[in-house]
């Protein structure tokens, strides 16, 4: 049985339950308002290409974006990313073409999220394919707009988040480097007492942790 994220209150719950077990909402009485029954199909807000679901992980059943019900289409899992795929049909070809590459090296690119690879795809498909898809998909519900704030907003968070990550890291206090290596250096072998060390592989600057 498959976790929720609670519509109300945000926290993960088991879905066969009546309320959230944190917060009251009547989960059941969402769900079944909403047409949503079978997990194991794709979930997603048709309004601005959100993603309720994948193959692991609790299931979000309400966008936080827009703020509205997802939907859950007639597709599984998969069966959604192989027809997404298939509106890609013939890409792949074009894009060894234009840019001059084997097979290998494309795989290698895309594995990688090279931004060229996706950069030369909207070329070809006329803008991003997903949206591009989720266009034919909803016609009468996907708002093209919502879908790039969406999008916007996930690139700043992942840039927030990268920041505060790089925030952490040990910086040297000469250089400002963050290029640092950890070692340690015996002050006792014979009792196997030893001392956390940083250096900085920019300058060379060597202190105590």
């Amino acid at each position: 049985m498959k976790d929720i994220i609670c519509p109300g209150c945000k926290r993960k719950i088991p879905s066969y339950e009546v309320e959230c077990l944190f917060c009251g909402f009547p989960l059941q009485k969402y769900l079944q308002d909403n047409s949503i029954d079978d997990l194991d199909k794709k979930i997603l807000c048709t309004r601005c290409g959100t993603s309720g679901n994948g193959l692991m992980g609790p299931v979000t059943v309400k966008c936080e974006y827009c703020n509205i019900a997802m939907v859950q289409t007639r597709y599984g899992i998969r069966e959604f990313a192989v027809k997404y795929n298939e509106s890609l049909e013939g890409v792949q070809e074009k894009i060894m073409e234009s840019m001059g590459i084997n097979e290998r090296e494309y795989k290698n690119m895309t594995l990688q999220r090279d931004p060229r690879i996706l950069a030369e795809v909207e070329r070809i498909k006329g803008g991003n394919p997903y949206a591009l898809f989720l266009k034919e998909q909803f016609p009468d519900d996907f708002d093209m707009a919502a879908f790039e704030g969406r999008e916007l907003q996930a690139k700043q968070e992942a840039e927030q988040k990268q920041k505060e990550a790089e925030a952490r890291l040990p910086r040297c206090p000469r250089c400002g480097s963050t290029d640092i290596r950890k070692w340690y250096a015996p002050i006792n072998v014979n009792n196997g007492v030893y001392v956390k060390r940083l250096s900085c592989n920019k300058c060379g600057k060597t202190w105590m942790s």
